[in-house]
């Protein structure tokens, strides 16, 4: 039976939680999102058994769940200002992309149903949400108003198209697509209009791309050599350029925000470790070494710290370090709700 995903947004306030926490340290932890302040990092976990989203603050070490449901939660995203976390659900809902308030005992608010999606992404103004839904059959983008609650369906191909994301200045829109035979790059407008093929690699799949912070830019990564290297490419699909050449997978690419470098992973050395390079493929500097496997690495606002996910605990756990790779430390999770 297919799986119904619904898309929450949440208000999110301080964490009032006071109860100690006895599960953190076998509890899963996925998907860190910093929130825009720099303050607080929203993730998945199984700390109450399924997976929630949560809210952690890094100055007082505390957490709330804002999600609060049996049902597996995934994929968080901050709005703009930081008052809304939007994220994916498994639970089985008609028609809902529900509201919490968080501190109003959680109430939600129905707002759209989408299925089988993740990685929502918002317009820069926090008007709108993108995210990609099979709920006509076929995977395709959709954009939800945020406060009037219109939906709009923006592709309409007979494919796959996922994964879209709005350009920093919110006018246009970056996503993937293998409506030509294989997984492409593509922009389009806000409104689905000129939709515009960027990659023509047909034998290859590009993957992961995002937009530089001024949006002249698109990086990604492509196995048009049998591994996946990384790329960037002018916002125009033109002077494609290859980073890394190393005969295994980097994956995950994510700008520094003064748009200078790259952080991402990489199984160059036998186990995913993750990496920095300069965005003109010089300085190429591993930050992490450990059997084990790190992966989602995300920079902190202001460029200071990278955050990232690591099953070297056993079970993933969420690490931040400096940008050059010191001051490497869990998490610690003192108290939770």
């Amino acid at each position: 039976m297919k799986r119904i995903f619904t898309i929450f947004l949440l208000f999110v306030l301080q964490s009032t939680a006071f109860c100690q926490s006895t599960k953190a340290d076998s509890a899963t932890y996925l998907h860190p999102y910093w929130s825009p302040d720099g303050n607080q990092i929203a993730f998945a976990s199984s700390l109450n058994g399924n997976f929630d989203i949560y809210v952690f603050n890094l100055n007082t070490f505390e957490i709330e769940n804002i999600s609060k449901h049996p049902a597996n939660d995934y994929y968080p995203s901050w709005s703009p200002r930081g008052r809304h976390v939007a994220y994916f659900s498994e639970r089985k809902r008609e028609h809902h992309y529900d509201m919490s308030y968080i501190g109003k005992e959680g109430e939600q608010f129905p707002i759209s149903s989408a299925r089988s999606g993740d990685l929502p992404s918002w317009s820069p103004d926090g008007q709108n949400v993108l995210y990609h839904s099979s709920e006509d059959g076929d995977m395709d983008i959709y954009l939800r108003d945020h406060f009037t609650n219109d939906m709009r369906k923006l592709t309409f191909s007979d494919s796959t198209d996922v994964y879209p994301f709005f350009s920093p200045d919110g006018n246009q829109i970056l996503f993937l697509s293998n409506r030509d035979g294989n997984m492409e790059i593509y922009t389009m407008e806000p409104d689905g209009r000129n939709q515009t093929r960027l990659t023509y690699s047909p034998h290859s799949y590009e993957v992961d791309p995002i937009w530089s912070p001024d949006g002249k830019q698109i990086a990604f990564a492509s196995d048009r050599y049998r591994n996946f290297d990384l790329y960037i490419m002018d916002a125009d699909g033109s002077n494609q350029t290859r980073l890394t050449t190393d005969s295994h997978f980097d994956l995950s690419p994510q700008w520094s925000p003064d748009g200078n470098q790259l952080v991402f992973t990489s199984d160059r050395e036998g186990d995913f470790n993750i990496y920095t390079i300069k965005k003109d493929g010089s300085d190429l500097t591993q930050l992490t070494y450990h059997s084990a496997k790190d992966f989602y690495p995300s920079w902190s606002p202001d460029g200071s710290k990278i955050i990232f996910c690591s099953n070297r605990s056993g079970t993933s756990k969420i690490y931040i370090m400096d940008h050059n790779g010191e001051n490497m430390r869990k998490i610690q999770i003192l108290r939770h709700q």
